[in-house]
C-alpha cells in the first residue's frame, strides 16, 4: 500500500477513485435498468450516473489522498529515524551491525575482500568541556559530511557510540583501505569549525582490519580486532591510522 501510495502520488490517487466511482456508478444504473426490464430515461440516468461521480468524487477523495499521503509521510519519517542518526545522518548501530552482517554473508559467498574501519574522534572530551556539548554536536555534524564526501556508493558507516564509529569498506584491499583513510585524516585535519567565534579543529584515530571473510566472521568479531589497532593508534599519539596485525594483537 505504501509504495502504492508513493508511486501513484495524491492526483493520481484522486483520478482513480473517480475513475473507479463512475464505473460503479453506471453499472450500477445498468443493474438497476436490467432488473425493472425498464429502459426509459436510460441515457439520462446514465448521464447522471457519470456526471455525479465526476463532481462528488474528487472533492470526498482529495482529503482522503491527502490523508494517505500525511501517513506516508510520517512512516517515511519514522524509518529514517529507525535508520539513522539524528545528529551525523549516518546509520545507527542497530542498522549499521544489520546490514554490515547482510554484507559479510554476501562477501563469505562470493569470496570479497572488504575493509572494516573502527574509528574515534579524538580529545572529544575535551571539546565538550572546553566550548560546551553544542560545539560537540557541530564536531560530530562536520564529521558526518567529511566521511560521507569520501565514502564510495555501497560502503557502510556508522555511528555507534558517542563519538565512536565504523566503516565497512566493500571490495576494498588494505592499501585501498589506507589510502581511504588517508584521505579522511587529511580532510579533518584541514577543517575548522567555527563555533560562537571560536575556531575548533578536531582529530580521528582509525583502526583498520582487510581480510577475506569464512563462516565464522561477523562485524562484532570483526570490529573487536579493528578497535585493537584504534588502540595502538590512540596510543601512538591519535591522529593517526593503525593496521591490525594478527601477530602483534596476540
Amino acid at each position: 500500500m505504501r509504495q502504492l501510495v508513493q508511486k501513484l502520488g495524491r492526483l493520481n490517487i484522486v483520478i482513480l477513485i473517480t475513475i473507479f466511482s463512475v464505473l460503479v456508478s453506471v453499472l450500477l444504473t445498468f443493474i438497476v435498468f436490467y432488473l425493472r426490464q425498464d429502459y426509459t430515461n436510460l441515457y439520462v440516468s446514465i448521464s447522471i450516473a457519470i456526471i455525479v461521480p465526476l463532481i462528488v468524487a474528487p472533492l470526498a477523495s482529495w482529503p482522503l489522498a491527502t490523508m494517505l499521503m500525511k501517513i506516508d509521510g510520517l512512516e517515511k519519517e519514522m524509518r529514517e529515524l529507525a535508520t539513522y542518526d539524528s545528529l551525523t545522518g549516518l546509520l545507527n548501530r542497530r542498522a549499521f551491525f544489520h546490514n554490515a552482517n547482510k554484507f559479510i554473508y554476501f562477501a563469505e559467498r562470493e569470496q570479497m575482500p572488504f575493509s572494516v574501519i573502527a574509528l574515534d574522534l579524538d580529545k572529544f572530551k575535551n571539546i565538550n568541556d572546553s566550548y560546551g556539548h553544542s560545539a560537540g554536536d557541530e564536531v560530530l555534524k562536520h564529521f558526518g559530511k567529511a566521511v560521507n564526501a569520501v565514502i564510495r556508493k555501497g560502503d557502510l558507516i556508522g555511528r555507534i557510540g558517542g563519538e565512536e564509529f565504523a566503516l565497512l569498506l566493500p571490495n576494498a584491499s588494505e592499501n585501498v583501505a589506507i589510502v581511504f583513510s588517508e584521505r579522511l585524516h587529511s580532510i579533518v585535519r584541514e577543517s575548522t569549525i567555527n563555533h560562537d567565534q571560536s575556531l575548533i579543529k578536531y582529530s580521528i584515530s582509525m583502526g583498520l582490519v582487510s581480510l577475506l571473510p569464512n563462516k565464522t566472521d561477523n562485524i562484532e568479531s570483526i570490529l573487536k580486532k579493528a578497535d585493537k589497532s584504534l588502540y595502538l593508534a590512540k596510543e601512538k599519539g591519535k591522529n593517526c591510522t593503525v593496521v591490525f596485525n594478527a601477530d602483534k594483537a596476540n
